[in-house]
Parts: structure tokens; sequence; C-alpha cells
């Protein structure tokens, strides 16, 4: 008995102050303090709350650009005036610069009209038969900017935007694609 006493009481000093202890929270790293900073949280949170201040379910495409990532992060920007309601989503990579993708997301009522826009714009289809625009924010072709693609789903409209820098790679016919994938 005594034995069992001293192994039981052993067992519970060496889990208490022999074993690591384990941070709740995960240490910030520089690059994803600005983030942090200005609303930035995971993904998931941003878009619970999205759908709470705008009532409705919010989904996201389950397709991706075939580039890599390091941080994926989200908010959501909550309008008093209810003008400017949005999920902002950034996929970035923390060494790459131009592995960046977006994607904004605001309720129909709020949507943006880019059929004004001045930009070159090129009309596209969907599977669902949906129309989509196509156009980039490249500055006379220097390849600083994002190529996007805007469409109408569920009452949302999305606006995919990924660096131009990444065009090779990202092509329309993919952001097609990830446009598709959304259910």
């Amino acid at each position: 008995m005594i034995k069992l006493k001293a192994i039981f009481i052993t067992v519970i000093y060496c889990t208490l102050f022999l074993t690591p202890h384990v941070n709740a929270k995960p240490s910030v790293t520089s690059f994803e303090k600005p983030f942090l900073e200005d609303g930035y949280k995971s993904v998931g949170e941003a878009i619970r709350e999205c759908e709470t201040v705008n009532q409705r379910e919010l989904h996201l495409p389950i397709k991706f650009p075939p580039i890599e990532f390091t941080h994926h992060l989200g908010r959501c920007v909550n309008d008093n005036q209810n003008y400017n309601d949005e999920l902002q989503i950034e996929y970035l990579h923390e060494t790459q610069s131009k592995n960046h993708f977006k994607i904004d997301v605001r309720p129909l009522e709020q949507r943006i009209n880019f059929e004004n826009s001045k930009r070159d714009r090129k009309k596209l289809r969907l599977n669902d038969g949906s129309d989509a625009l196509y156009f980039s924010t490249n500055p006379s072709g220097l390849r600083r900017g994002f190529n996007i693609l805007v469409f109408e789903k569920n009452g949302w409209q999305y606006l995919l935007a990924v660096d131009s820098r990444m065009e090779d790679q990202v092509t329309v016919e993919e952001l097609i694609g990830i446009a598709n994938s959304l259910r």
C-alpha cells in the first residue's frame, strides 16, 4: 500500500512539474501582427461573425489556386450604416508576397456594380449558367495588382482576386474553376 502511494505521488509530481507546459495562445509572428491588429482572425471565426451580422449562411469555394499559402486570415467588416458589410479573406505566403489570393464576399443588397468600370472586362459564364465578370487592376500591364473574377451566388456577391504576378499559374480558367466549386 505504501509503495502504491509513493508511485501515485511520483506520477502526480512528474505530471505537474516535469511535463512541459503548452501555451494556450500560440505566439504571433511579426508577419501576422499587423493583420491581427487590423481585426483579422481565423477564417472560421470571421465567417461565423458575418453569418450572424447578415443573418444568412455563407459558403466559400472548396477549390483554391494551385499555389502555396502560409497564412489564412479573415475579418468581418460590419458597417454601421449597412452599406459596406463584407467578409474579407486573405490567403498569404510569409516569404512569397506574390502568393496572394483574396476572397471578398458581400450581401447582394450591398453589391458593387463593376459593369460600368472603365477597365477592360470579360463577361464569362459559370457552370450554373450565371454570369461572371473578369478584369485586372494592373496599371498599364505592369504586373502589379490583381486579376479579379466577380460573380453572384446564394444572395452574396463574391470577388476572387489573385496577385497578377501569378497569372501564369492562376489563369482565368483556374478562377472560373474556383467559382464553380462554390455550392
